[in-house]
């Protein structure tokens, strides 16, 4: 969810096509918060105004790298860091900074390597998107930057029991997309995510390096 924006290479290249010509997935899996779409400031301004509407004032950096996904360490970050306790429940939080997400969509961008990529798989095998993000918000932010059409599947955080590094979204994405996790492709951003998705088994590309080369299990 909050994460800078990938150093990925400028567009997909004849080596990063045959890299997944030689791979010969039937399907693809795209996680979303920047690996498809740039979203790190708005993930961190809704978390902000969440934050202070719950009158809890932070200093202007530390959300950079608080741990906005997983709410859990967000709330043990917030006590241990500043001596602030989260004063509501966690579906609480998630809906209203969701409100807040959805008032700034229209900010967010395309990773454009990656959002190029993925229409043009999109015309020759399945996609899904796979995310630790609020499934509203993973549509409006889609929607925003034109790659709503590509995805019939997405995988939420509301719609498993325990989100990244763990493989469900990743898991239940290849079921989704009548695969086995083998036959999929993944690409991620994050550790933890790679992690993810190479629990499931899913071969995984990690797009923040300039030269992809896929991990397995």
């Amino acid at each position: 969810m909050n994460r800078p924006a990938p150093r990925t290479p400028a567009k997909a290249g004849a080596a990063e096509r045959e890299l997944l010509a030689a791979l010969g997935p039937e399907a693809a899996v795209f996680d979303f918060d920047g690996t498809l779409v740039d979203t790190h400031t708005v993930n961190i301004d809704a978390a902000r105004a969440s934050l202070t509407d719950l009158s809890l004032a932070l200093p202007a950096h530390w959300l950079d790298q608080a741990p906005l996904a997983d709410l859990t360490a967000l709330r043990q970050q917030l006590h241990t860091d500043l001596g602030f306790r989260l004063p509501c429940t966690d579906k609480e939080f998630v809906d209203r900074t969701r409100a807040h997400w959805l008032t700034l969509a229209h900010q967010v961008r395309p990773v454009a390597c990656v959002a190029a990529l993925a229409r043009d798989l999109a015309q020759t095998m399945p996609v899904a998107v796979a995310s630790a993000n609020d499934g509203q918000v993973v549509r409006a932010g889609l929607a925003a930057v034109g790659l709503d059409d590509l995805f019939d599947i997405v995988i939420a955080r509301e719609h498993v029991t325990q989100l990244k590094p763990a493989p469900d979204a990743y898991q239940l994405a290849a079921t989704k997309l009548a695969t086995t996790p083998d036959r999929c492709v993944a690409f991620e951003n994050t550790t933890e995510g790679i992690e993810a998705a190479r629990t499931a088994g899913i071969p995984v590309i990690d797009i923040r390096n300039r030269t992809w080369t896929v991990q397995t299990r």
